[in-house]
């Protein structure tokens, strides 16, 4: 297929509009333009980072990152729903209050944000590393073969780009996630998990 055959999905952080579009007619370079619903601006990857979106997606068997993440997610072939709805816990700084299902899972893991050594609790079941899991080392193969690395994602809302970093935990932030605050006359972004500052993340060109 060429790129006029693969459409990317993608949603507005603002309005939820769901939309698509042909990768022949996504920039080459990261970009910011307004949503085409809403018009706020919202952040876009280049052509090669939707690519790897959406060959992944394919590849995994993935809905579109449109759809809704949740614990409530399709179970895999051969899963029980009861397996389904069991959430993954990262036990690693920075995730200690954090749920994932499986979708979460394989964004984290597609953006460099969850490596094959890290411990990972499934529902109730004794930790282990996150390679050990026959769902997730699929998607780290997926990973090691994709000629771009997508830009990183929110910890908390991984279908979003992360903009910011927490200055004191290094968390990724979505702009929900690091909401303005006024103190005095001044503006400034805050991390909505511990309060602290943050910085913004450099765009590549």
């Amino acid at each position: 297929m060429n790129d006029s055959d693969l459409r990317y999905a993608f949603s507005c952080p603002n309005c939820a509009g769901s939309f698509s579009i042909t990768l022949a007619k996504i920039p080459p370079v990261q970009a910011r333009f307004g949503c085409p619903k809403c018009g706020k601006p919202m952040g876009f990857p280049s052509r090669e980072e939707a690519r790897v979106y959406v060959l992944l997606q394919a590849g995994a068997g993935a809905a579109p990152e449109s759809a809704p993440a949740g614990p409530e997610a399709p179970s895999a072939p051969g899963e029980s729903p009861a397996a389904a709805e069991k959430l993954y816990r990262i036990e690693k700084k920075g995730f200690e209050n954090d749920a994932y299902d499986r979708r979460g899972m394989r964004n984290l893991i597609r953006t460099n944000g969850l490596n094959e050594a890290d411990s990972i609790r499934h529902g109730d079941d004794a930790p282990r590393r996150a390679v050990e899991f026959p769902e997730l080392k699929s998607l780290f193969e997926l990973r090691k073969s994709a000629r771009a690395l997508p830009p990183p994602v929110c910890r908390k809302h991984t279908d979003q780009i992360a903009y910011y970093t927490c200055r004191d935990t290094g968390r990724p932030l979505c702009e929900s996630c690091a909401s303005e605050k006024k103190f005095g006359g001044t503006s400034v972004r805050v991390c909505e998990h511990c309060g602290g500052t943050v910085s913004e993340v450099p765009v590549e060109s």
